[in-house]
């Protein structure tokens, strides 16, 4: 009977077990799979439904997959893509980083990959301002899930947090989600070392010698590059310590921003736990000498990597003040850019009348247009990071996706070069276009240049900048806007510099007749920009979509007119005045681009549309592949493309060679572009990214190649020439 007693409790807690078992299975994976449906479902839990303002709450974000389908880990290894969110938290809610789960190994053919199967928990936190609102509140989040099986489908879940609404919390989510985040355990320390062939690792653990023989041991990076994923891992135990060696990855260990990662322990009944190591990286560390483990450097265990980054190996060190000299020639350089040349005209025409002002004022005009330049670039780029801050994933040049810009734009040229032509005139200056203004008009006109050379100037990427913005767009506000303004600088820098030196100013032409006839030739870069930009409004609205927007810029010239042969009736100028807003308002309402007809870009006879599975698919052929991205309004992809792509030795290249050519549209806002983008750290076209033929012994790839920004025939012969080197 006493045996009896001692026994029930076991055979009790026994049960309770697996009715707790039981009921979160239940509760969480009694999905029904529908074909052609979802393949994973998402849903997010709060750790306290019941908050108050000023704390910090976690939330577990339940991933239920679809049998035999899979997502990845925040290193998706070989090949795949991280979850990722996109909030709409209201004003003071912030949300942290994810904190991953223990991955597992995904073999796909010579490639390996890390994520997860049938369940996941993965961890977040959410800070609450001090004051929340009464009631109930709801927030709604989507998450971005690749899932593959044979195939990779990209899928967006769209869910709602809900707090304060009385329901119970799900700790026994929680329990799961906690018992499978990696360890991080102070004692343990590591280093990391490489010859030829190898990278090896010395982990320093607190566990028993026969205790670390029984596991299986993995090691799972957090950075690309830094081992082969595919290779199985040799692995010795001497006392506490263990000894990794696996095949180095792409890059060399200087090239590699950190080796941490997960060392993983599978003991024989399939129990896995995941430790946080930080190697220190030493090529002198030897097994035999051993290197203690440095100080945190700051990754953790919620840090997300993407596929290779060539950006990040470029400039693996890029400093502040290495973006802010980037940025600055980059700004420069931007003035030889084809998309500044319609602005170009007009800054001509007034360096021209530089020689005939005082000292003060030729520098009064400089600092001016430098002001609308630098403002205009802080304008921008604040707009850009609290779009990216809230969860839109958006790029470099975003607002010329929008049709409504591109109309803004060209009715601007249409009326600059009416101006210039001698059509119509608001007032004696040449700049002040749009409004009379006061006595200081040239020195405003100088401001409002700079704004517009800004504006025209977004769509283009000039050498050095795609450094500078990569850098920028990661890194606290303040130092984004620092790079932005040494952008801006630089792309005022030489008319600044004309103003303030007078020997350059006399160097100038001296004003005269000759520059009435100069200033009317100038109207027609003006009108040629204004066809150009109707043409960009075609891709994105449909032919179709123009014709209100034509008729729109005639009624505007009619006004003009009304105004033109009247200037001194007031109610005949307020009618022409109200005749070209009346237009404009129109044209502009006109142009939205839900449900308009888009026209779909031309491919040429060698090239196939861009997608993530037009390039999977590639990546598992023996061809090599060339992509292109590019945009309608990207007057640089257009000239590259012209003069360096679409020429018969080029061709000829791609077609010998049997290239794969891939070609990306970005003229209207897509989303597997710009996430295409960001893995190369750029937030805008043009980009040409070369991949080599795959080594014919290994099957593995070389590292992308990543083109300049402005081609020329020899360097993309240069490039795709590389085919016949296996």
């Amino acid at each position: 009977m006493l045996v009896m007693k001692q026994i029930i409790p076991f055979f009790i807690l026994f049960f309770c077990m697996l009715v707790i078992g039981t009921a979160v299975q239940a509760q969480t994976t009694d999905v029904t799979w529908v074909e052609n449906g979802p393949n994973v479902h998402v849903n997010v839990y709060p750790s306290e439904t019941k908050v108050e303002g000023g704390e910090t709450i976690q939330l577990v974000i339940e991933q239920i997959i679809r049998p035999h389908w899979h997502t990845y880990w925040q290193n998706p290894g070989d090949s795949g893509d991280a979850m990722r969110i996109r909030w709409d938290l209201p004003d003071g809610f912030e949300a942290s980083e994810f904190q991953w789960p223990v991955p597992i190994k995904l073999p796909v053919g010579p490639l390996t990959n890390y994520g997860f199967e049938e369940h996941v928990f993965v961890l977040q936190d959410l800070n609450l301002p001090e004051e929340l609102p009464e009631g109930v509140i709801e927030i709604p989040v989507s998450y971005d899930i690749l899932v593959c099986k044979e195939i990779c489908i990209p899928e967006s879940v769209d869910t709602t947090l809900v707090l304060n609404d009385g329901s119970e919390v799900r700790e026994e989510l929680f329990k799961a989600a906690g018992d499978n985040l990696p360890i991080r355990h102070d004692a343990w320390s590591s280093a990391v070392s490489e010859n030829d062939e190898n990278r090896l690792f010395f982990i320093e653990t607190h566990l028993p010698q026969d205790e670390l023989s029984e596991f299986q041991i993995e090691f799972f990076p957090y950075e690309y590059g830094l081992v082969q994923n595919a290779d199985i891992p040799e692995v010795k135990v001497e006392g506490s310590v263990i000894s990794l060696s696996q095949a180095r990855g792409d890059f060399d260990l200087d090239q590699i921003k950190d080796a941490s990662g997960l060392i993983v322990l599978d003991d024989k009944e399939g129990t896995r736990s995941g430790y946080i190591i930080h190697p220190k990286m030493d090529n002198s560390a030897q097994s035999s000498g051993f290197i203690s483990m440095p100080e945190d450097n700051n990754i953790g265990e919620s840090d997300t990597v993407s596929s290779p980054k060539i950006e990040e190996i470029v400039h693996a060190d890029i400093t502040i003040w290495g973006a802010l000299a980037f940025a600055f020639l980059g700004g420069i350089i931007l003035n030889l850019m084809p998309c500044v040349f319609p602005v170009l005209s007009i800054k001509v025409l007034s360096l021209s009348r530089m020689s005939d002002h005082d000292a003060w004022e030729a520098r009064s005009h400089g600092i001016a247009y430098t002001a609308g330049v630098v403002l205009s670039f802080l304008a921008i780029a604040s707009l850009l990071l609290m779009l990216k801050s809230g969860g839109s994933e958006i790029g470099w040049g975003f607002h010329l996706q929008n049709p409504v810009v591109i109309l803004l734009l060209a009715y601007l040229f249409f009326l600059i070069g009416l101006n210039l032509s001698g059509y119509f005139e608001f007032g004696n200056g040449l700049m002040n276009f749009g409004s009379k203004l006061t006595q200081k008009e040239g020195v405003k006109g100088s401001f409002f240049t700079g704004i517009l050379a800004t504006i025209v100037a977004t769509p283009c990427t000039a050498p050095f900048m795609a450094a500078a913005l990569g850098y920028a767009l990661v890194q606290p506000a303040y130092i984004s806007l620092l790079v932005f303004t040494a952008l801006g600088l630089g792309l005022a820098f030489p008319y600044l510099l004309v103003s303030f030196v007078p020997t350059l100013q006399k160097a100038m032409p001296r004003p005269g007749n000759w520059m009435i006839a100069f200033k009317e030739f100038l109207a027609f870069p003006m009108f040629i920009t204004v066809v150009w930009l109707f043409w960009v409004l075609a891709q994105q609205v449909g032919s179709s979509g123009i014709l209100i927007p034509a008729l729109g810029m005639v009624g505007m010239a009619f006004g003009l007119w009304i105004m033109r042969k009247w200037q001194h009736g007031a109610i005949l100028n307020f009618t022409a005045l109200s005749i070209v807003a009346v237009c404009a308002l129109l044209s502009l309402f006109s142009v939205q681009t839900d449900g308009a007809e888009k026209k779909p870009m031309e491919m040429p006879a060698l090239g196939q549309k861009y997608s993530p599975e037009s390039l999977d698919t590639a990546l598992k052929t023996d061809q090599p592949i060339f992509v292109e991205m590019t945009a309608a309004w990207c007057v640089t992809c257009k000239f590259n493309n012209n003069i360096a792509i679409n020429i018969p030795q080029t061709k000829k290249i791609i077609q010998d060679e049997d290239i794969i050519y891939l070609i990306g549209d970005w003229t209207n806002y897509d989303a597997e572009i710009t996430s295409y983008l960001e893995s190369f750290d750029r937030r805008g076209v043009p980009i040409y990214v070369y991949y080599g033929r795959p080594d014919p012994k290994t099957g593995v790839r070389p590292s992308p190649e990543l083109l300049p920004p402005l081609l020329t025939p020899g360097i993309v012969a240069n490039a795709l020439d590389q085919s016949k080197k296996i």
